[in-house]
């Protein structure tokens, strides 16, 4: 038999989660054009400003200097009609010609002025379709597969063409969804504590799981949770970010995310080996005064480590049969021996084994 303890314990919990990146950018052609280059690894690496693609500029740099030819023809139109205006003032004063002149004379200088505006504009529009050219990466990151090969026609079909995407690598989001009763709890718990809320969330350490049950090698740190709950999940989506300077995780990889938000104060513990369950009841076997089995109805909460939080049924101290339980019956009497109760570790600032998946509730 062994003795049934009281401690203070970590609550952990584990939520199924899938990555994705901060920022997300479609390389896309506004412009229409053969592409000359794509100087870039298919799945590398990129920095910010770096040439992604360009599409010939020729026909757009041609426009360009089309257009800048028309702004100086309508400047020199418009000196001009303004230079006609000023000759013309004093003859109307001089009653040398009518106002009718002057006012035609300004119409047109009128005219000419919207002509370099109308121009200048023009050769705004020019030249950011020459700039439409050139493709640079946004920001730091890693980019897709290329959609369109280097020789091809692009931007013809209506649309801005798909050429790569590109996202960011470092740091890496986890996404994860919280059950409303969940995140209820929570704030019942911690309302109204600023520092209590402080430790379990902002400043709260959260630990990846990966793939292939390996624990990720650096803590993320909690970014926000969504203004709404999903109203047919029942659910609120969280987002913890992570270092990822290795570039070991990827957009879309699937993963669970492990957290500690909160501590059970002086639980009720038991080996799970003492407890038995028998259509949905849950029971242990007691050894009372006389050394006489008495069974007895439990109710528990979630796991740690080898142990069951008991939250009904048990007090600190009380004796429980943990080896011979199929054996036991009310009533009968034993002989005990007594066993050294499993060691508690301390308070932990790491994740228990990724291997150890009894020792954590599963929240979906």
């Amino acid at each position: 038999m062994t003795t049934v303890q009281k401690k203070n314990v970590p609550i952990y919990v584990e939520h199924v989660a899938q990555t994705e990146a901060f920022s997300t950018v479609e390389i896309r052609a506004r412009v229409q054009g053969f592409l000359t280059q794509a100087p870039f690894k298919e799945g590398g690496r990129v920095k910010e400003g770096d040439l992604l693609f360009q599409i010939d500029p020729q026909p757009y740099q041609a426009i360009v200097e089309q257009t800048r030819a028309q702004v100086r023809r309508a400047e020199v139109t418009l000196a001009r009609a303004e230079a006609d205006v000023e000759r013309l003032r004093p003859l109307v004063k001089q009653s040398a010609i009518s106002q009718q002149d002057l006012d035609d004379a300004l119409a047109v200088a009128q005219v000419a002025e919207a002509d370099v505006m109308g121009a200048k504009a023009a050769l705004k529009k020019a030249t950011l379709d020459l700039g439409y050219t050139e493709m640079h990466a946004p920001f730091d990151g890693i980019i897709g597969e290329r959609q369109v090969d280097v020789g091809n026609y692009v931007g013809n079909m209506g649309s801005a063409t798909l050429l790569a995407t590109v996202s960011t690598v470092d740091p890496m989001r986890a996404v994860f969804h919280v059950p409303e009763g969940w995140f209820l709890r929570y704030q019942r718990r911690f309302l109204g504590d600023k520092d209590a809320q402080e430790r379990y969330s902002v400043a709260m350490p959260f630990w990846l799981i990966l793939g292939d049950a390996s624990v990720y090698a650096q803590d993320g740190k909690f970014d926000f949770a969504d203004r709404t709950l999903d109203a047919r999940a029942g659910t609120l989506k969280v987002v913890v970010a992570f270092p990822n300077e290795q570039g070991l995780l990827r957009p879309g990889q699937f993963a669970r995310v492990r957290a500690r938000p909160e501590e059970r104060s002086g639980a009720i513990l038991v080996s799970q080996r003492a407890v038995v369950t028998t259509q949905s009841v849950r029971f242990v076997y007691v050894v009372g005064q006389e050394n006489q089995v008495e069974q007895r109805a439990i109710e528990t909460a979630e796991p740690f480590e080898s142990f069951v939080v008991v939250t009904k049924g048990l007090v600190e101290g009380e004796q429980v049969i943990v080896e011979g339980v199929q054996k036991a019956r009310p009533g009968m009497r034993v002989s005990p021996v007594p066993q050294s109760p499993p060691s508690l570790a301390e308070d932990r600032t790491e994740p228990p084994p990724a291997a150890a998946q009894s020792d954590l509730p599963k929240v979906n």
